[in-house]
């Protein structure tokens, strides 16, 4: 065979091997449309995570950031983890109050959409909000550490704006599955209504009601929302939140006095001051869970779960049972 010759067959076999490997790649793709390939999601904490979980239902894989009963005060972003949420479609957080390293963590972002679900909740307005209902209650001489608290999924109106932001999210990543994610969303928003539905009629039998508090203080949307009394043992949520001693004396005075039955305390603390108000005061010591993240044993439960075991303990605490 002539050198032109050859040339030319080399040159069709090349051709033939080009066109092969494009008709391969082009099945493939249609392959992944067909079967509606799932969009990755990274979620910093529990409440975005299972909110977002349940919004994008089979649409997509949901993953939680944090690991299962580490605080978030307590989490330091490693290299892992930011090449590992780097993959994703989306990575989703509260705000930078709550996590506070989200500047650490997306500073080695290239590829993954940063999306901020505390959008249009005003922090600020909210934390003014909160130091009026400390004044009215006689506080405004306690040094609180409720700045800018950022456990806002507590009141579940500010939740149904977190899952109104989630929502925007995905549907702007996924338009063809928008009618989707939507009536999840709705549906989601409806069960968080009715729990604000439940809390509020609970509150509006007790109005005197108040509630004891033996760990670190991450409740002031609830209060806030629902208007109810309190005292705690403890200054803020912060890591660097102490034991006021002079709260605590007036709190465990407080409880004789009334004949509290039930102290809280947090999912993740070690019990100790709540435990030493029950030995003084004779109460029951009971979760009054945060939410923002969940141990092994309740990686099963949902927020809304979680939200009615605390509705029963409280209804538990203000019936004196």
């Amino acid at each position: 065979m002539s050198k032109p010759a050859k040339r030319l067959l080399s040159a069709l076999l090349v051709l033939c091997l080009m066109l092969s490997l494009c008709a391969c790649s082009t099945k493939e793709t249609a392959k992944d449309a067909e079967s509606g390939k799932k969009r990755m999601i990274v979620c910093s904490i529990f409440p975005v995570y299972d909110f977002t979980r349940r919004i994008a239902g089979e649409k997509a894989d949901v993953y939680q950031l944090l690991p299962e009963g580490m605080d978030t005060h307590d989490y330091e972003p490693t290299l892992g983890d930011i090449i590992n949420c780097d993959k994703a479609d989306l990575f989703i957080y509260t705000d930078s109050e709550m996590e506070v390293w989200i500047d650490a963590l997306s500073r080695g972002f290239e590829h993954v959409k940063l999306v901020r679900c505390a959008e249009n909740i005003d922090l600020e307005m909210l934390n003014e909000q909160w130091e009026q209902i400390e004044n009215a209650h006689g506080e405004e001489e306690h040094d609180h550490e409720h700045r800018y608290d950022a456990h806002v999924w507590l009141d579940p109106t500010l939740s149904a704006v977190m899952c109104d932001n989630i929502l925007k999210s995905l549907t702007a990543l996924d338009p063809e599955n928008a009618e989707y994610y939507n009536a999840n969303c709705l549906s989601l928003k409806t069960d968080l209504a009715a729990l604000d539905e439940r809390f509020q009629a609970l509150f509006s039998a007790h109005p005197d009601a108040v509630l004891f508090f033996g760990g670190k203080f991450s409740y002031s949307h609830f209060i806030r929302r629902y208007g109810v009394k309190y005292l705690s043992a403890y200054d803020g949520c912060s890591e660097n939140a102490e034991v006021n001693h002079l709260e605590l004396i007036e709190l465990i005075a407080q409880m004789k006095l009334s004949g509290a039955k039930v102290v809280f305390t947090d999912e993740l603390s070690n019990g100790e001051i709540a435990e030493e108000i029950a030995r003084e005061t004779g109460a029951e010591v009971l979760v009054f869970h945060s939410c923002h993240n969940v141990s092994r044993e309740e990686k099963k439960l949902s927020f809304i779960d979680l939200m009615n075991r605390n509705y029963d303990n409280i209804s538990r605490a203000l019936d004196g049972r």
